[in-house]
């Protein structure tokens, strides 16, 4: 007997299109419940691998047992009660052919009932499906089987350079950044920031994973390719869901030395048109081009090297970094306006986030004025206008100006929006700041400064539950920085009083870190452990510590801890090292009230009452604190500091009572009275009373 007519005769042929069909079916009905469920995909993939596993065994069986009136049992052979046999095998036969012909018709039904079910592209969510984060501060959960997506939201994903030489990187750099440019000024289009998309150069996943972490229906991708004199760029525009293409194109130019950056913004302004037309025809805000920022490669290539200088930790040593670059590109090009916009928000970070030198702040204030005075309507350059005003200045209606401007050039640029959104929580308007910065979110969902400023918000408006969302948001990020990291660790010891988050964090910094961080002294110091505290002071870096919201001389903290330990003698001579320290400082900056309000805590260490409560008023009466109201909560929470050493208990409480009112606070009650200091007045029935009013110990989070 031929092997074709045994095969046969075994049903192994239908038992192979059964298991097909019924493997066929398993995976769509796999695909639907999967989904519903939120299952990783690694399940759907190791369903995929044992069905192919078991399609070589599942006709081994079929060749060696049969279905007979006995049941499972042995196949006999051909030769073997034939006529018995060959009767079986065709009762065998047209029960598979009636299960696979069931389950091809369940596969079809399936397959028609979910592309009823699958939007088309370009069509809006359904009915009930959130875009954007919720009012709670929360980002918005997709729908089981469908990521929210809103039409005209694409990310740009970086260029590939598959140029032969490798130092031609910046040109596919200088693409994708003038393209993002460009797409952001057209206001129908949801573009995600450079931010958030420079993480998936060269990634291995998936576009529907980007998509889902990102937010968008579409992706571009690019490829950039130059030989010689000429260059090659291809872009195609992918549905992240389907992975279907809905727009391609190629475009050949030859280069030349002076039309290098003319070609780049040419094909970027070329590709954003035809990507606004394929999603969202008929938009009125249109691309333009505009003229290259530089024609000198060697400046435009520091140029770029100065943006992907990673400034996320807000160190001194980043932002150095990023300014020498950028003085680097000015070298070459000394009317390159990008360049100094770029010098101007690089000395503006040095001194925003270290020790508020006036020197940084003016020369950040000449920088931006001579790019402005070259290219006044450059959206980018007013961008930096507005950042100088907010941080330089503390001109918040002169910044808010400024970026309304921007916005008009750039409406879809989440760097306007977080701004906005850090300004008008220094103006104490969080109804205002909060929306802001969850828009951002929605054009920089992986930008952990957006996001930290999403967790502080939401925390000192004392919604600990949506700051932990947001949190948990930023801590998925790739590559986050300790600092970034640490943020909800170091708001619930300052807001709630809880120091086990903030210890844990301490105890995983990395080592360059240590030495860094204030809180090493301060959480010892709360603890009660003095011997500990001393130890950590020693390790962190200078005499004066700083940030932008206090001056801590470190013979002040010693001080502070011998008067928590009744030691009158050493809070008497440290106290006096660190007044010292103090007058110096304000005799170089009679303004700074950072200065004035931590000489008024070394005064109160000393007796001196009066001069403590003046010094504080002083310092609270400068023009920052008065404009600033996230400022001035946090100098006022060290007034309370200066008074719970000088004041009784009554004036405390009703100091601190007024305090608690604010709409932004610092601190909350359990973390004002976490300090020693307070330990004399806690019995006092002020106290106690303001206790059983805002601790939150023992209450269920909001």
């Amino acid at each position: 007997m031929s092997l074709y007519r045994e095969l046969k005769r075994r049903n192994v042929f239908r038992v192979a299109a059964a298991y097909v069909v019924i493997g066929w079916l398993s995976l769509q009905v796999a695909d639907v419940v999967l989904g519903f469920t939120g299952a990783p995909e690694w399940v759907g993939r190791t369903l995929i691998a044992l069905l192919l596993l078991g399609f070589v065994p599942a006709l081994a069986l079929a060749w060696v047992f049969e279905v007979g009136p006995a049941g499972l049992q042995l196949d006999a052979g051909a030769d073997a009660s034939a006529k018995v046999a060959d009767a079986t095998a065709g009762e065998r036969g047209q029960r598979l052919d009636m299960i696979t012909l069931v389950a091809v018709v369940l596969v079809l039904g399936l397959m028609a009932w979910q592309q009823k079910l699958r939007p088309k592209p370009g069509a809006a969510p359904a009915a009930g499906v959130a875009t954007g984060a919720d009012a709670a501060g929360a980002a918005p959960a997709p729908a089981a089987d469908e990521f929210a997506a809103p039409p005209g939201s694409i990310a740009v994903l970086p260029f590939a350079n598959r140029s032969a030489a490798p130092d031609t990187a910046y040109f596919a750099d200088g693409v994708h950044d003038d393209l993002l440019t460009q797409l952001a000024r057209n206001g129908g289009l949801k573009v995600i920031s450079r931010t958030s998309v420079m993480e998936y150069r060269d990634t291995t996943k998936n576009l529907r994973e980007i998509g889902e972490e990102l937010g968008v229906a579409t992706i571009l991708e690019g490829a950039v390719q130059r030989a010689g004199n000429r260059v090659r760029i291809n872009a195609q525009l992918i549905n992240a869901r389907s992975d279907e293409h809905l727009w391609a194109d190629t475009f050949d130019r030859e280069l030349t030395p002076e039309n290098v950056f003319e070609i780049q913004t040419e094909i970027a302004a070329a590709i954003a048109g035809a990507l606004g037309q394929t999603l969202v025809p008929g938009a009125s805000a249109a691309p333009v081009k505009g003229e290259a920022p530089t024609r000198n490669a060697e400046a435009y290539d520091a140029y770029l090297k100065a943006l992907a200088v990673n400034v996320d930790s807000r160190t001194q040593t980043a932002f150095r970094a990023r300014a020498q670059l950028f003085r680097q590109a000015l070298a070459a090009d000394p009317d390159f306006a990008l360049a100094m916009g770029g010098l101007s928000k690089a000395l503006l970070d040095s001194y925003w986030h270290g020790d508020r030198e006036p020197a940084l702040s003016e020369q950040a204030r000449e920088w931006i004025e001579r790019a402005l005075a070259l290219q006044p309507e450059d959206p980018r350059l007013q961008l930096h206008m507005g950042e100088y005003l907010y941080r330089g200045r503390l001109d918040y209606d002169g910044a808010l100006a400024w970026l309304d401007k921007a916005e008009r050039g750039l409406p879809g640029s989440a760097e306007i929006m977080s701004l906005r959104g850090f300004i008008y929580r220094r103006l104490g308007k969080m109804d205002q700041a909060i929306p802001a910065m969850q828009r951002a979110a929605e054009l920089d969902p992986r930008s952990s400064e957006v996001l930290v400023g999403l967790v502080e918000m939401t925390a000192q408006t004392g919604d600990m539950v949506a700051a932990q969302r947001w949190d948990e948001q930023m801590q998925a990020l790739p590559d986050l920085a300790w600092s970034p990291a640490y943020a909800l660790a170091g708001l619930r010891m300052n807001m709630d009083g809880e120091l086990g988050p903030a210890e844990r964090m301490l105890a995983s910094m990395p080592a360059d870190e240590v030495g860094s961080v204030i809180d090493t002294y301060w959480i010892p110091y709360y603890r009660r452990d003095y011997a500990k505290a001393a130890r950590a002071l020693v390790l962190l870096p200078d005499e004066l510590l700083g940030s932008q919201f206090a001056v801590h001389p470190k013979p002040l903290l010693r001080a502070r801890m011998a008067y928590a330990q009744g030691d009158a003698a050493t809070v008497r001579a440290e106290a006096a090292r660190a007044l010292a320290l103090l007058d110096a400082r304000i005799a170089a900056n009679p303004a700074d009230y950072r200065a004035l309000l931590s000489r008024g805590f070394a005064q109160a260490l000393l007796g001196n009452a009066q001069a403590a409560r003046a010094d504080a008023a002083a310092g609270l009466a400068q023009d920052g604190p008065t404009r600033d109201k996230m400022l001035r909560s946090y100098l006022r929470a060290q007034q309370l500091d200066m008074l719970a050493v000088v004041a009784e208990s009554d004036e405390l409480a009703a100091a601190t009572a007024d305090y608690l009112t604010q709409g932004y606070l610092s601190h909350g009650f359990d973390g004002l009275v976490l300090d020693p200091l307070y330990d004399r007045h806690r019995s006092h029935p002020a106290m106690r009373a303001l206790e059983a009013k805002h601790s939150r110990k023992d209450k269920p989070a909001r």
